[in-house]
């Protein structure tokens, strides 16, 4: 696995700057806190919990946040009044030294919650050891080279800054690394807060009374006590809050003259609370993983004891107690510490026929006349019956006479076993009795594997008779397909001579399978093989449930198809059998056209039925091999093998014609169209995700394309997907980062070259790719919505620009683009009426420009909204006139006061009558609607001298003045009132 480099970059959004933001302002306020006590040569203060804010910022959240650290490192500095360049200094190597030591960490794999004492100890070792060093070093050396500090100081001062940024990682740091939501929800935090409120108390009390001073040093183990507490009772990060709060005590404290280090120097106080915070802040982190140490190795214990069915008894013979520990009681139906501890509470369980035997075994063993005890004998169930139980132990403790003081052994649950002699020594009487009535199947067969018995419960298993069975070869007299598993585990369990588990798959007489589990027990004569006892439990409704559940995880409920992950599942083996017979697949990824709205207007159980018929349309065009699934929402996947060159163009158009037809939900008759993406295996990628993506890929270029359509995947989509995220994500930062300004071009009523007002024109200018068209990130800026920020951006900056300029005695109406997907959004009304208050510009003084395009959606609408933005006493201008799809009949309802002929017309007026008598009929037909109208894209005089013929009143163009920004439009007008 490639690991990362110590600054390893990262893609930031927005929520990702304001954490930058909030991690450089967490590091100022941490810093100015520890700038508050007195400092080690004038210059390092002792306490410095900034240095463990660092840490867990860099390890929590990511090496990229040493540029946090870095900045917030320069304020503090340089409020400080130190250098620029001591400053940049200071803030690298007080970001470099947690970062390498974080960097080490993560190459050690460790855990930032600390949860092992091996993470403590690397993580005090190369935090202290690595990341505290190279600050103290680093900076100690910066002041010395700008002469804050003597060569004499410099030992001392790197030694406290050390001291100082070590007491910030130790108490500061690893509450803030250890602190998790999951152990908080957990916790219970009674505890916590009484603890907390404890530990803060005597805190109070030892270091802010007036006379604590004069009180004995013992009473500093108070809150150590304290600490002991949360350490027995509560967790590593309680503990270690419980310990940064006496240590903010403490300093606050004594920093105010009070306290038990009041009576010392500033200093040496400081210095005296700090070594003592370390050390018992280090006694209570070494004890936490002690008892954590303790706690998981008697928990491994019991976790192995509870695995392997034994009972441990711990006797003491001194005070006749009894601890019992792993499956001693759970064998016996008790719950742990439901016995008690008394032995006559055990010895009372014994069965009255065992009890002398029992006792005379124990009574060798004690006195030292049988190396082991052992025993078997019978204890009462909870439920009132007997288990048979083996006991062995051995005497581990005597005193000086050689009595025996201690007993520590074992018990097994061998009722199995007892049964199973009891069985071969008394096979009748003990079916008869048991088995006849257990549901659980049970035979035995003897030592040449003939079934010998076997119980009700079997027979109704198999759906067999009991004369069927008897006499029946275990091994091979059933069908080889319900032995296939069976055998080996048989074989284990008679080589092995000890009982072992199997599970098997058997046949009825019909077709169902039986899925079985069970027992395999070997009978033992002599200590050689004599047979085997074996109990079969019907598992089939269990894995019945198991698939039932696989099924609800690997299939979409919705349209019974396969879903993302039954998809992923598919594809492991339809790859795998593709590449050994070398055929190639093809992956379509289909996107139904603007389910969204469907959805939206029509309701979703309308878009579910949809995506129901959608799904049966697609089984029906089903091959053999084929598979179909949904990936979510309105997606779906096709998987075909296409060796041919045409198979994909072919299955594509079969895929768009099955849609062609429409969908008749309820009354409504629907039309869908699919978009889709086509990816090959394995050229274009070797497992799922990645011909998913591939095969996502072209679908956003088909959707591009003009949707209904497919395409391709190719390396070059990639690229261009790589190249348009890389424009949406610069537009978002660029905005911010200044990267957008507006140019202006003038309007000029063409009669007497007046200027009547200025259009605005967004300009973008890439640090890396320089200036991009509008043409390539207005469409981007639509289609990610960004467009409502960018658009109300420029509208703002467009008022403020027009107000200054009225101010100044120059009233320009100013023209702004408005993109229909911004006339659209619900409050645009007050919106514009609230840019308009805020900047000060009168409503007569703007001028918003629409494409023809606002009249083909939501006709009513849009024309309420526009009558309203006109009632403001903002004009209104139709832009592009002429190259859209506008109907006659909504333009004379709309309430438009200009009519902007596109560039395209006037660029042939000279050369092409049919634009000569088109641009004619647009003139004729915007005064009779009492509209002006405007010539755009003049750049001769004969255009313009061919304009004036045409009657047209406005125009603009480079004819006149290209697009300029503000202050060179400003010196265009001097020039132009001169002329």
């Amino acid at each position: 696995m490639q690991r990362p480099s110590i600054f390893t970059s990262h893609f930031v959004p927005k929520r990702g700057v304001l954490i930058w933001l909030a991690v450089v302002f967490g590091y100022v306020a941490l810093a100015w806190v520890g700038l508050q006590v007195p400092r080690v040569n004038g210059q390092i203060s002792l306490i410095w919990p900034a240095i463990g804010f660092i840490i867990a910022v860099l390890w929590r959240l990511g090496l990229w946040y040493a540029t946090a650290i870095v900045a917030g490192v320069m304020i503090i500095t340089q409020l400080q009044g130190l250098p620029l360049a001591t400053s940049f200094a200071i803030a690298v190597g007080n970001a470099l030294g947690p970062a390498v030591a974080v960097r080490l960490m993560q190459w050690r794999r460790l855990r930032f919650q600390l949860d092992s004492a091996q993470d403590m100890g690397w993580f005090l070792l190369l935090a202290l050891g690595v990341g505290t060093t190279i600050t103290a070093i680093n900076g100690a050396s910066q002041l010395w080279s700008i002469g804050l500090i003597s060569s004499e100081q410099l030992f001392s001062t790197a030694v406290g800054w050390w001291f100082g940024d070590s007491f910030g990682v130790i108490v500061f740091g690893i509450p803030l690394l250890c602190f998790n939501l999951k152990n908080w929800r957990e916790m219970p935090l009674s505890s916590f807060w009484q603890a907390q409120t404890v530990a803060l108390l005597s805190a109070i009390l030892l270091f802010t009374s007036p006379d604590a001073s004069n009180w004995s040093p013992s009473l500093l183990f108070l809150p150590l006590l304290v600490l002991l507490w949360s350490v027995f009772t509560l967790d590593l990060w309680a503990t270690s809050v419980a310990v940064a709060s006496i240590a903010c005590t403490a300093v606050l404290g004594t920093v105010y003259g009070l306290g038990m280090f009041a009576g010392y120097d500033a200093l040496e106080a400081l210095f005296g609370i700090a070594s003592y915070v370390l050390v018992i802040s280090a006694l209570c982190y070494l004890l936490v993983f002690l008892l954590q140490n303790a706690q998981n190795t008697r928990g491994r214990i019991n976790f192995a004891l509870e695995g392997s069915a034994l009972g441990i008894w711990d006797f003491d013979l001194h005070v006749g107690r009894v601890q019992f520990y792993g499956q001693a009681e759970h064998m016996l139906g008790y719950e742990p510490g439901e016995l008690g501890s008394r032995f006559h509470r055990w010895a009372d369980l014994l069965h009255p026929d065992d009890r002398d035997a029992a006792s005379q075994a124990l009574v060798q063993h004690l006195k030292g006349i049988t190396a082991l005890y052992q025993c078997e004998f019978r204890l009462q169930h909870k439920d009132g019956s007997y288990r048979w139980i083996f006991s062995q132990g051995r005497v581990i403790e005597r005193d000086l006479n050689g009595r025996a003081l201690r007993l520590v052994g074992s018990n097994a649950d061998i009722s199995r076993l007892k049964q199973a002699d009891l069985a071969v020594a008394d096979l009748k009487d003990f079916y008869a009795t048991v088995l006849s009535k257990v549901v659980t199947g049970v035979w035995v067969c003897d030592a040449s594997h003939q079934l010998i018995y076997v119980n009700s419960g079997l027979s109704h298993l198999l759906q067999l008779d009991h004369e069927q069975l008897i006499g029946r070869h275990l091994l091979n007299d059933f069908p080889p397909s319900s032995l296939e598993q069976f055998r080996p585990q048989y074989y284990r369990a008679q080589q092995a001579l000890t009982p072992v588990r199997f599970d098997s798959i058997f046949l009825h007489t019909g077709t169902r399978k039986l899925y079985c589990s069970g027992w395999l027990v070997p009978l033992l004569k002599d200590g050689k093989y004599d047979g085997m006892i074996g109990t079969v439990d019907d598992m089939t409704q269990q894995r019945q449930l198991e698939q039932q559940m696989r099924e609800l995880a690997y299939t979409d409920q919705l349209t019974q198809l396969p879903n993302r992950a039954g998809l992923a599942e598919r594809c492991r083996e339809l790859f795998l059998q593709a590449i050994q017979h070398q055929r190639s697949l093809a992956v379509f990824y289909l996107d139904l056209d603007h389910f969204q709205h469907i959805n939206d207007t029509m309701g979703h159980h309308t878009g579910d039925e949809l995506l129901q018929q959608v799904a049966n349309r697609l089984r029906a065009i089903l091959h053999d091999g084929d598979v179909l699934g949904r990936l979510g929402g309105d997606e779906f996947l096709l998987i075909r093998q296409s060796d041919q060159a045409g198979d994909v163009v072919k299955t594509a158009n079969q895929l768009t014609l099955c849609m062609a037809e429409g969908f008749t939900i309820g009354e409504r008759q629907l039309q869908v169209s699919p978009s889709i993406g086509v990816a090959i295996f394995p050229q274009h990628g070797l497992t799922f995700a990645e011909l998913l993506r591939a095969a996502d890929v072209a679908l956003y270029a088909a959707k591009d394309a003009g949707r209904n359509c497919h395409t391709l995947y190719s390396h070059q989509m990639s690229e261009q997907l790589h190249e348009r995220l890389q424009l949406e994500h610069g537009m978002r930062t660029g905005l911010g980062q200044g990267q957008f300004s507006l140019h202006f071009q003038p309007i000029l009523r063409l009669e007497n070259q007046q200027v009547e007002s200025v259009e605005v024109l967004l300009r973008w200018q890439h640090p890396q790719l320089g200036a991009i068209s509008p043409v390539r990130f207005i469409p981007l800026a639509e289609q990610s919505g960004f467009i409502n920020v960018l658009g109300e951006w420029v509208l703002r900056q467009a008022c403020i620009q027009a107000s200054s300029w009225l101010q100044r005695g120059n009233p320009l109406r100013i023209a702004v683009n408005i993109s229909t997907v911004q006339l659209t959004q619900a409050n645009f009304l007050q919106r514009l009426q609230q840019i308009l208050a805020e900047t000060g510009l009168p409503a007569g003084q703007l001028e918003l420009e629409l494409t023809e395009s606002v009249m083909a959606q939501e006709v009513g609408a849009s024309r309420v909204l526009l009558q309203q933005i006109r009632n403001l006493g903002v004009k209104l201008a139709l832009d592009d006139f002429g190259t859209g799809y506008s109907s006659l009949a909504y333009l004379k309802s709309f309430p438009m006061d200009k009519l902007k002929i596109d560039r395209s017309f006037v660029q042939d007026v000279l050369r092409d009558p049919d634009d000569r008598a088109i641009m004619h009929s647009m003139v004729v037909l915007g005064h009779s609607l009492g509209m002006q109208v405007v010539a755009e894209g003049i750049e001769d005089a004969a255009q313009l001298s061919q304009l004036l013929q045409l009657d047209i009143d406005q125009g603009q163009g480079y004819f006149f003045s290209k697009p300029v920004p503000a202050s060179e439009l400003e010196r265009w007008l001097v020039r132009h009132h001169s002329q």
